[in-house]
């Protein structure tokens, strides 16, 4: 994944603390996505991939819609060729909370992921499709490590 800035911002954005505690846990969480996402282009872009890599990163709604789509591109004998590319930033963690949670928003760029035919690898992309959003993923403790538990994109918010 190759990051990408953002267009435009808030003077007045929240960022999660960088120090201590919740600075560390906030760089594991921010480890987990920018795992997820190279998983995700692993999955995506082989014909024979079952999806089983997610499952170390991800749970809930963000695990089930990766499935889905991962099966939705096999269906029509798709597969993923490139990367996206993003700009992943911490917004709030909360280890207070059971399970201790932590929310992402990030400027996806998915402009040079595209679909493509499994077997001869011709782009398929449709015809109008979103290639530039604003995400915003949550994230919860299990046990030792950090989970997505979703992922939402932010059609309506421009990055």
């Amino acid at each position: 994944m190759n990051p990408v800035t953002p267009s435009g911002g808030s003077a007045n954005v929240r960022i999660a603390p960088t120090d201590g505690p919740e600075g560390a846990q906030a760089r594991l969480a921010l480890s987990t996505y920018q795992d997820w996402w190279q998983a995700q282009v692993e999955e995506f872009g082989s014909t024979d991939s079952d999806g089983s890599r997610l499952q170390t990163y991800s749970s809930g709604t963000a695990l089930r819609d990766s499935l889905v789509n991962l099966r939705q591109l096999r269906d029509a004998k798709l597969v993923m060729i490139g990367s996206p590319r993003n700009s992943p930033v911490v917004k709030t963690v909360d280890l207070a909370s059971d399970p201790q949670t932590a929310v992402i928003e990030d400027c996806l760029d998915v402009t040079g992921w595209h679909q493509a035919d499994a077997t001869t690898h011709a782009v398929k992309d449709p015809q109008q499709r979103l290639t530039r959003y604003l995400a915003t993923v949550s994230l919860r403790r299990f046990q030792t490590r950090w989970l997505i538990n979703e992922f939402k994109r932010e059609v309506d918010r421009s990055c």
